[in-house]
C-alpha cells in the first residue's frame, strides 16, 4: 500500500502535465496498435489453411540465362504429368484464371459476376473451406455442379434452400447450367482467393482439361513430408522437354513452387488477379511502428527522469532512512506500470472509435477479429510489458547511483550527464521523425508521379460498358447498337476491345519476323481492338499510322509498341514499318504498319510490356469484353439513363454493367495510397508528440536556467543573444538528427521505391524541407517558453540571491 499511496501523491503534482503527456503516450500506442493490425492483417494471408506443405506452382520461361517470362499460372497439363512423373508430390488441384465476366441468372435474379473459377475437387482437401451445406464429400465430382458462398446464395435464391437450384451462367459466346449442391462460408479477407461461384473443372470441354498449350489455370500441389520445392523444380526442368509445344519449344520451361503462405506478398506476376501485397511496405510500416512506439517512450522518460529529479529531496531522504535501492526500482517500475496501463486503455478507448473509420478509408476490413484474437492481445501485453520498462527501469537505476546529497541539491538534474541524457533522447525522437516526415516526401511524390503518368483528362470522359451475355445474331447487334451510339449527340467515340487503359491484355502468343528461324520466336501480348480504339485512346504515334477502314481490309495488319518492336529485334521503330510477322496460330503474315510509343497499360509497378494490336476479326476466339465510349462532356446520370436505353433496345435480357475509366485508373493504386496516408498520419503524430515532449523538456530545461538569464541580462545581452544561447542547442540536435536520419531515411524509401518498375528518383530537396520543417516546427514549439523566459526583468530573477 506504501508504494501506491507515493504513486498518488507522485501523480497529483503538476497533474496538467501528467495528462498531456498520457495523451501523447496513448496516441502513439493507439497509431502503433492500428499500424500492427495492419501489418497482422497483410501476414495472415492464407495462414488459416493447414498450408505449410501447399506451393502454387508458377511458369518462368528463359532464352539462355534471361528471365523472358513470369507467370502466376501454368497450363492446364502441368499438374497430372507433376502428379504421375514427379516423386514427392501428394495431391494437387487446378483454378482456373479467367479474363472475363459472366452473366448469371436465376429466374428474376441476374448478375454480372467475376469471382468464379473451374476447379477439381480436391479444392477442399488441399485448402480450409469446409462445406456447411450439402454433402461434405463428393462435391464438384460431377459435370455442371457448383458449390457456393453463403452470401451468394442469398443474393440469389434469399432465404429458400438453394441445394439442387439451377444457375444459368452466360457468357458472349456460350451458355451452360450448373446445380449447385453445397455451399460454403465467404471466402475470407485475408485469402489470396476470393470466390463466390466454384464450377466443377469437369464441365470444361475435355480436350482442354490437360492441354498443354495454354497458360489457363493456377496449380497448387502438396509435398509429401520431408520433400523440397526445389526437388521439384530440378524435377520439372528435366521433363519439360517431352511435353513443350512446338511455339515455345526453344524457351527454357522452369517453374517455381512458392509457399502458399507468401503469395500475397510476392511481387505481381503476368495473369495474377488478386490485389497484391508488399512485403517491403509491411517491414517500413512495422518500423514505423517502433518509431511511434519509441517517440511515445521517449517522451515520457524524459518527463519522468525530470519528475523524479525534482523529487530529489523525496528519495534523497528516503535514501538516508535506509530505503534499499530495490524498494525504489519497484516504486518506479509501478509508477510506470501504472501510466502505461493508463495510456493504453485510452489507446484502445481511441482504436474503438478510430477503427472503423479506418477501415472503410482503407477499404478493407483489416481487423475484423482484433479483439477476439490472442495474438493482438499478445501485442497490447508486450507494448505495455516493454513501456513499463522503457520508461521505469532507467530513472530508477539512476536514482539508485546518486549520493543522496547531490540529489537534495538538485546537483544532477543541472549536470553534465543529465544533459547528455536528455540530449540523446531528443535526439532519439527527432531522428525517427524526421525519418518519417522525409519518408512521407518521397512517398507522396511516387504515388503523385504514378497517378500523373498513367491517368487522363480524357479519362473523366470515357465509360466503359462490359460486353453483353450470349444474345441472337451478336455480332450484327453489336455493330447496330454502336453505329446507334455514335449518332448521339454527346458521343465521340464507340470502341470495342479486349483489354483498356488498366487492364491486364494477358493474352501470349508467339511471333517471328517473317522468314527467320523458329527459334527468333517471342511472347507478346495480343491486343484485340476494332478499327476506333486506337482513334479513341490516341497512344502516341512514332511512325506509320492506326487502323482505318478507308484502307479497305486490314486483317493482315498489326499495330505495335516500342517494346514489341525491341523484343523482335527491329533496330528501331522505323525499321520494323513495313516488315512481316509470322503469329503462331495462322498462316498468313501480317504486316506492321505503325509504332506507337510506350505507354503504361497497368499500373507503374509494371514494365512496360511488349504489346501487338490487331483487329479483333483475325483471331476471333480472342474475347473483347469492353466496350469503350467516349462522351464530348464529363459523365453524367442523364447520359449514362441514354446510353443504357440504347443497349436494352438491342440486349433486353442482358445485364448493363458499366464502369468509369477514371474510376478504374484511381483504384490501380488504392493499396499506394493506403500506404501513403497511414504513412503521412504517422509521421504528422510523429511530430506532434515529438513537440509535445519537447514542449514539456523546455519548460523544465528554461526554468532551470532562470538564474543563468538573469545575470546574462545584468551583464548587458540583449534577447537575440539570448534567444540564441537558449535555442542553439535545440538547432544543434536538429543537425545531429538529420544527419544520422538522412542515411537510414534513403535505405528505407530506396528499398521501397525498387518495388515500382517506374520510380521517381529520391529526391534531395525533400531531405531539406524535412530539415527545415523539423527547425521550423521545433523552434515554434519552444518559442513561447523561452521568450516568457527571456522578457523577465532581472530584478524579480535575482531579488532571492
Amino acid at each position: 500500500m506504501e508504494y501506491f499511496s507515493q504513486i498518488i501523491k507522485s501523480q497529483r503534482a503538476k497533474k496538467s502535465l501528467t495528462a498531456l503527456n498520457l495523451f501523447g503516450l496513448s496516441v502513439c500506442i493507439g497509431s502503433a496498435l492500428l499500424i500492427l493490425f495492419y501489418v497482422r492483417f497483410e501476414l495472415s494471408f492464407d495462414t488459416f489453411h493447414d498450408g505449410d506443405r501447399i506451393y502454387r506452382v508458377e511458369s518462368r520461361l528463359y532464352e539462355g540465362n534471361v528471365l523472358t517470362d513470369n507467370w502466376a499460372t501454368t497450363t492446364f497439363g502441368h499438374a497430372p504429368v507433376m502428379f504421375r512423373e514427379i516423386p514427392g508430390i501428394e495431391q494437387y488441384v487446378r483454378v482456373t484464371a479467367q479474363d472475363r465476366e459472366q452473366e448469371v441468372t436465376y429466374k428474376d435474379r441476374q448478375f454480372m459476376e467475376e469471382k468464379y473459377c473451374y476447379t477439381e475437387p480436391a479444392f477442399f482437401d488441399l485448402f480450409n473451406f469446409p462445406i456447411i451445406k450439402g454433402e461434405k464429400k463428393g462435391q464438384l465430382v460431377r459435370p455442371n455442379t457448383a458449390v457456393i458462398t453463403e452470401s451468394t446464395a442469398h443474393r440469389y435464391f434469399a432465404d429458400s434452400d438453394p441445394i439442387g437450384k439451377i444457375l444459368t451462367f452466360k457468357t458472349p459466346s456460350s451458355e451452360q447450367y450448373f446445380e449447385v449442391t453445397g455451399i460454403i462460408a465467404d471466402m475470407p479477407y485475408n485469402s489470396h482467393l476470393r470466390y463466390d461461384f466454384l464450377l466443377s473443372y469437369s464441365s470444361i470441354p475435355e480436350a482442354r482439361r490437360d492441354i498443354w498449350y495454354i497458360h489457363g489455370v493456377y496449380t497448387y500441389i502438396r509435398l509429401k513430408p520431408g520433400k523440397s520445392p526445389s526437388d521439384i523444380e530440378e524435377n520439372f526442368h528435366s521433363i519439360s522437354k517431352k511435353y513443350k509445344t512446338s511455339a515455345l519449344k526453344y524457351k527454357d520451361w522452369r517453374v517455381e513452387l512458392i509457399p502458399l503462405k507468401d503469395i500475397h506478398l510476392t511481387p505481381r506476376k503476368s495473369y495474377e488477379k488478386e490485389e497484391k501485397g508488399s512485403k517491403t511496405a509491411v517491414q517500413i510500416l512495422f518500423i514505423m511502428v517502433v518509431a511511434l512506439l519509441l517517440i511515445g517512450w521517449v517522451n515520457a522518460l524524459n518527463l519522468t527522469i525530470a519528475r523524479y529529479l525534482e523529487r530529489g529531496k523525496e528519495f534523497g531522504l528516503r535514501k538516508v532512512f535506509g530505503v534499499s535501492r530495490r524498494q525504489i526500482v519497484i516504486q518506479g517500475l509501478l509508477e510506470s506500470g501504472l501510466f502505461n496501463l493508463l495510456a493504453l486503455v485510452l489507446a484502445l478507448g481511441w482504436i474503438e472509435v478510430l477503427l472503423p473509420i479506418v477501415s472503410r478509408w482503407v477499404g478493407q476490413n483489416f481487423a475484423f477479429d482484433v479483439f477476439n484474437s490472442l495474438e493482438c492481445w499478445s501485442m497490447v501485453l508486450m507494448i505495455f510489458v516493454c513501456g513499463t520498462f522503457f520508461i521505469g527501469l532507467y530513472p530508477s537505476f539512476l536514482l539508485t547511483h546518486i549520493k543522496p546529497s547531490d540529489i537534495m541539491r538538485g546537483k544532477f538534474l543541472h549536470s553534465r550527464k543529465g544533459n547528455r541524457i536528455r540530449k540523446i533522447l531528443i535526439v532519439i525522437q527527432f531522428v525517427a521523425s524526421f525519418i518519417l516526415v522525409s519518408g512521407t516526401i518521397v512517398v507522396i511524390r511516387q504515388i503523385h508521379f504514378m497517378q500523373q503518368e498513367t491517368s487522363s483528362a480524357m479519362f473523366d470522359r470515357v465509360l466503359v460498358l462490359k460486353y453483353p451475355a450470349l444474345t441472337e445474331n451478336m455480332s450484327v447487334q453489336m455493330m447496330n447498337f454502336k453505329k446507334r451510339l455514335e449518332q448521339e449527340s454527346f458521343i465521340s467515340h464507340v470502341a470495342v476491345s479486349g483489354a483498356v487503359p488498366g487492364v491486364e491484355v494477358a493474352n501470349y502468343f508467339t511471333n517471328r519476323p517473317y522468314g527467320s528461324d523458329i527459334s527468333e520466336i517471342k511472347l507478346i501480348q495480343m491486343f484485340a481492338v476494332d478499327y476506333d480504339y486506337l482513334t479513341l485512346y490516341s497512344p502516341k504515334i512514332i511512325c506509320g499510322r492506326i487502323f482505318s477502314e478507308n484502307y479497305g481490309n486490314e486483317l493482315n495488319k498489326v499495330v505495335l509498341n516500342e517494346e514489341a518492336a525491341r523484343l523482335l529485334g527491329y533496330s528501331s521503330p522505323e525499321d520494323a514499318l513495313g516488315k512481316q510477322l509470322t503469329m503462331e496460330v495462322l498462316e498468313e503474315p501480317l504486316e506492321i504498319i505503325g509504332v506507337v510509343k510506350n505507354y503504361h497499360q497497368q499500373s507503374l509497378a509494371e514494365p512496360y510490356k511488349p504489346i501487338m494490336f490487331f483487329i479483333k476479326e483475325r483471331v476471333p476466339f480472342i474475347a473483347t469484353p469492353y466496350i469503350s465510349i467516349q462522351l464530348k462532356t464529363e459523365i453524367n446520370a442523364k447520359q449514362v439513363a441514354k446510353i443504357e436505353q440504347i443497349y436494352k433496345t438491342y440486349f433486353h435480357s442482358a445485364v448493363f454493367s458499366y464502369f468509369r475509366l477514371s474510376d478504374y485508373n484511381d483504384d490501380l493504386y488504392k493499396s499506394d495510397r493506403n500506404f501513403s496516408w497511414i504513412f503521412t498520419c504517422a509521421s504528422l503524430l510523429a511530430i506532434f508528440i515529438a513537440c509535445l515532449g519537447l514542449w514539456i523538456m523546455t519548460l523544465f530545461s528554461t526554468m532551470a536556467r532562470v538564474k543563468e538569464i538573469g545575470i546574462r541580462k545584468v551583464l548587458g545581452a540583449d534577447k537575440k543573444s539570448l534567444f540564441w544561447v537558449l535555442t542553439r542547442e535545440l538547432i544543434l540536435l536538429t543537425i545531429l538528427a538529420t544527419v544520422l536520419g538522412t542515411p537510414l531515411s534513403i535505405i528505407l524509401m530506396d528499398e521501397w521505391l525498387r518495388t515500382y518498375a517506374f520510380h521517381i528518383i529520391l529526391p534531395w530537396w525533400g531531405y531539406v524541407i524535412a530539415f527545415v520543417l523539423m527547425i521550423f516546427v521545433a523552434l515554434l514549439t519552444v518559442a513561447h517558453q523561452v521568450w516568457r523566459v527571456i522578457r523577465l526583468k532581472p530584478m524579480r530573477i535575482l531579488r532571492n540571491e
